[in-house]
C-alpha cells in the first residue's frame, strides 16, 4: 500500500510540472549504444528545430529499482543536443522513460516521453566506404566491419545521376569479417552514385547512411605528349597529357608519375595534366598512371632518347670531376651502336675500374653527371670507349667505282662498328696504275667516298681501300677500272637520241598525213552540182510543158585511134547536135588524169563532166533541119517513164 501511494505521488508531481511547463516542439531523444559489447556507454542524440543560443537542455532517464522507487538519472548537456551517458549511471535492462527539458528565460518545455530498454538499443556508426573497384561493368565496394566484429545486415542503395534509387539488403546472417564489402553490376558509360547503411544482428535500429560515393566510369590510360628543350648542361623535358572525360573525372583524378632517371629514381603525384622535368643526355624514362575514384589506368611508359652517340672522344676518358658528387653510368653498344634496356651507374667508380669488366675490342659507352647540392643533374662527359683496341676485322663494303673520262669517284660503305675493333683513324687507299706506280690517299674516317683526278685514257687501275686504327690496317677491299680511249658524255648521247627519235616522228607524221588525205579523196569523193544555163530556165518557164516531147540522144563512145578515121562522121553528128541545140561538156577526173583511152559521154550514170543543155525553142521555118531533128529524135508518150 505505501508503495503504490509513493507511484501515485510520483505521477501527480510529473503531472503538476507538466501543466506548468509546455510541450516542446521536437521529439523525444534517441538513446542506442554503437556496439553490442556489454561495457559500451551509450550516447543520447535529439533534434530541436529552434536553435537559441540562450537554451539549456537536461536529458532524463527514469527507470523503476527493485526496491520499487523510480530510478531517476538527469544530466545537463547546456546548449548540446547530445550527451554521453555512462554505463553505470542508468539501468539498462528494465524498461525506461526517456525526455528531455528545455528551459529559456522565458519559457520551460519538455519532449515527448519514451519507453525504452537501454540494452536492446544497438545502433552501428554508418559505414565509411574506403574501397571502390570499378571493371568490365563490375563494381566492388567495401568498407570496416563494426568494433564488436560479429558482422551485420547492410542495404546497398544506387542510382545513375538522372534515375532514381535502387535498394537491396544482404542475407539473414553474414560471416564475421574486418571489412565488409558487396558486389554491383553497373552500365560500363553511366555515372552513379552509392550509399550503404547497416544493422547489428538480432538489433532492430539501422545505422546513418554512409556518405554517397560517386561512381565515376573506369579511367583509361592517358595519352601523353612531350618536347624537348636543350639548355646548356641540360636537357628540358615538359610533359603534357589529355584530360579525361567527364565521365571518368568526376570525383577528381590523380596521377602517379615514376621517373627513373640515371643515377636515381623518384615518384611524383600530382592533379595536374602536365608535369615539367631537368633529364641529363642520358636516356631516361617515365611512367604515368591515372587513378580515379574507382579504377586505376594501365600505365603509360614514355622514353626521352639519348642524346646522338659520339664516333670518338677528344676529352680525357680518365678526368673526373672533384669534390663534386657524380655518377657513371656505362653500358656495351648492341651492334656498336644501340643502347641496351639495361645499364650500369655507380657512384663510386672510376673509368679505369669500369674498364676491367669490358670485352675486349668492344665498344662501350659512358657518361659522367655531376649534382651539385640540392641541383639537378647534369652530364659533364660522354665518350665511346674501348678497354682494349686492335685492328679492323672486315674491309669497307660494296667498294664501287664511277668513271668519266678523266677520273673516276670511289664509293664505299663504311666498316660496321663492331668490326671496326677500335677508333678509326681513317681510311686507307692505294690505287695501282698499269704502268705498276702506286699512288697512296688517306680518307677522314667519316667519309666514304673520294674522286680520284687526272687519270690516264686508255688504263687500266686496281684500288685497294682499308680501315686502319692505332693498332693497325684491317683487311682490304678491292676494285679494278679502265678508262677508255673514247668516252661520250652522257649528256651528248642523250641530246643525240632525243633528235633521232624527233626526226622519225616527223617524217611518220609528214607520211601519214598525205596518206589519210588520199584515202579520203578515194572513199568519199566530192559530187558538184549540174549546172543549168539562164537560156535552158527561161525555155523551161515559156514552153508548153503538156506539148514537150522528150528526146534521146544517141552517144557513141570512141578511142582517140579512132578518131581520125571517124572523124567526118563525127563532124556531121556534130552537125547534127548543134542543129537540135545540144551540147555536152566532158570533165576528167582528178583521179583518173593519167587514162587517156576513155572519154566520158551521157548518160553517164555519175553525172560527171556532163551537162544537158536544153534547146531553144524551134521555130517553124527552119523547115529540113527541124525534120531531121524530129526523125532522129524518138519521141515518149505523155506519162511513159524512161
Amino acid at each position: 500500500m505505501p508503495e503504490a501511494m509513493e507511484t501515485v505521488g510520483l505521477l501527480l508531481l510529473f503531472t503538476a510540472f507538466g501543466a506548468e511547463g509546455s510541450t516542446c516542439p521536437f521529439p523525444s531523444p534517441r538513446c542506442y549504444k554503437e556496439s553490442t559489447q556489454s561495457d559500451e556507454d551509450f550516447y543520447c542524440e535529439w533534434e530541436d528545430p529552434d536553435r537559441s543560443q540562450n537554451a539549456v537542455y537536461t536529458l532524463y532517464i527514469q527507470s523503476p529499482s527493485s526496491a520499487g522507487s523510480p530510478y531517476p538519472a538527469d544530466f545537463q548537456t547546456g546548449n548540446k543536443q547530445c550527451v554521453q551517458v555512462p554505463l553505470e549511471s542508468v539501468l539498462t535492462t528494465v524498461q525506461s522513460d526517456i525526455w528531455v527539458q528545455k528551459q529559456t528565460e522565458n519559457m520551460t518545455c519538455i519532449s515527448s516521453n519514451t519507453s525504452v530498454i537501454l540494452n536492446h538499443l544497438v545502433k552501428y556508426s554508418a559505414p565509411n566506404i574506403q574501397k571502390n573497384v570499378r571493371s568490365a561493368g563490375i563494381f566492388t565496394l567495401s568498407w570496416p566491419g563494426p568494433k564488436d566484429n560479429k558482422g551485420a545486415f547492410h542495404e546497398i542503395r544506387w542510382k545513375d545521376l538522372y534515375g532514381s534509387w535502387q535498394n537491396f539488403r544482404t542475407k539473414d546472417k553474414e560471416d564475421k569479417a574486418d571489412w565488409d564489402s558487396t558486389t554491383l553490376h553497373l552500365e560500363n558509360h553511366l555515372v552513379y552514385q552509392v550509399q550503404v547503411r547497416r544493422r547489428a544482428i538480432g538489433y532492430n535500429l539501422w545505422s546513418d547512411w554512409s556518405r554517397i560515393v560517386g561512381v565515376p566510369v573506369e579511367i583509361q590510360m592517358p595519352v601523353v605528349h612531350w618536347k624537348e628543350e636543350k639548355t646548356k648542361r641540360m636537357r628540358r623535358v615538359v610533359l603534357n597529357w589529355d584530360a579525361p572525360p567527364p565521365e571518368a573525372s568526376c570525383g577528381g583524378v590523380t596521377y602517379n608519375l615514376t621517373l627513373r632517371l640515371p643515377c636515381e629514381t623518384k615518384t611524383k603525384t600530382t592533379k595536374k595534366t602536365s608535369y615539367n622535368m631537368n633529364v641529363t643526355n642520358s636516356e631516361a624514362r617515365v611512367s604515368i598512371i591515372a587513378i580515379n575514384n574507382v579504377s586505376e589506368s594501365a600505365s603509360r611508359e614514355i622514353t626521352i632518347p639519348h642524346v646522338q652517340h659520339l664516333k670518338n672522344c677528344r676529352t680525357d676518358s680518365g678526368t673526373l670531376p672533384q669534390k663534386k658528387r657524380f655518377c657513371l653510368e656505362w653500358y656495351k653498344l648492341l651492334d656498336g651502336e644501340t643502347r641496351p634496356i639495361h645499364v650500369n651507374t655507380a657512384s663510386n667508380a672510376t673509368v679505369e675500374s669500369i674498364k676491367k669488366d669490358m670485352e675486349k675490342f668492344a665498344r662501350y659507352y659512358y657518361f659522367v653527371h655531376v649534382k651539385k647540392s640540392k641541383q639537378q643533374w647534369h652530364t659533364k662527359i660522354m665518350c665511346p670507349i674501348y678497354s682494349s683496341e686492335g685492328a679492323p676485322v672486315a674491309s669497307p663494303q660494296n667498294v664501287t667505282v664511277n668513271v668519266t673520262h678523266d677520273s673516276a669517284l670511289l664509293l664505299w660503305r663504311p666498316i660496321p662498328v663492331q668490326d671496326q675493333h677500335g677508333f678509326l683513324l681513317h681510311y686507307a687507299i692505294w690505287v695501282l696504275r698499269q704502268d705498276g706506280e702506286t699512288d697512296y690517299h688517306e680518307v677522314p674516317e667519316h667519309q666514304t667516298s673520294f674522286h680520284l683526278r687526272n687519270l690516264t685514257t686508255g688504263s687500266s687501275y686496281t684500288v685497294y681501300i682499308a680501315g686502319r686504327t692505332k693498332v693497325g690496317e684491317g683487311p682490304k677491299a678491292t676494285a679494278n677500272f679502265l678508262i677508255p680511249t673514247s668516252f661520250a658524255a652522257p649528256s651528248n648521247v642523250l641530246s643525240k637520241v632525243i633528235l633521232s627519235v624527233g626526226g622519225v616522228v616527223l617524217v611518220l607524221s609528214v607520211f601519214f598525213s598525205i596518206a589519210l588525205r588520199r584515202l579520203k579523196r578515194k572513199i568519199l569523193p566530192m559530187v558538184p552540182s549540174p549546172v543549168i544555163t539562164a537560156t535552158a530556165s527561161e525555155g523551161l518557164h515559156h514552153q508548153n510543158l503538156s506539148a514537150a516531147t522528150e528526146e534521146v540522144h544517141e552517144v557513141i563512145l570512141l578511142y582517140r585511134d579512132d578518131l581520125d578515121k571517124q572523124n567526118k562522121a563525127s563532124m556531121e553528128q556534130s552537125t547534127i547536135l548543134q542543129d537540135c541545140q545540144l551540147s555536152v561538156y566532158e570533165e576528167e577526173d582528178e583521179e583518173d588524169e593519167g587514162d587517156d583511152h576513155f572519154a566520158s559521154s551521157f548518160p553517164n550514170p555519175n553525172y560527171r563532166g556532163q551537162m544537158l543543155r536544153l534547146s531553144e525553142p524551134l521555130v517553124a521555118d527552119k523547115g529540113q533541119r527541124e525534120n531531121n531533128c524530129e526523125a532522129s529524135t524518138p519521141s515518149y508518150k505523155h506519162g511513159s517513164v524512161l
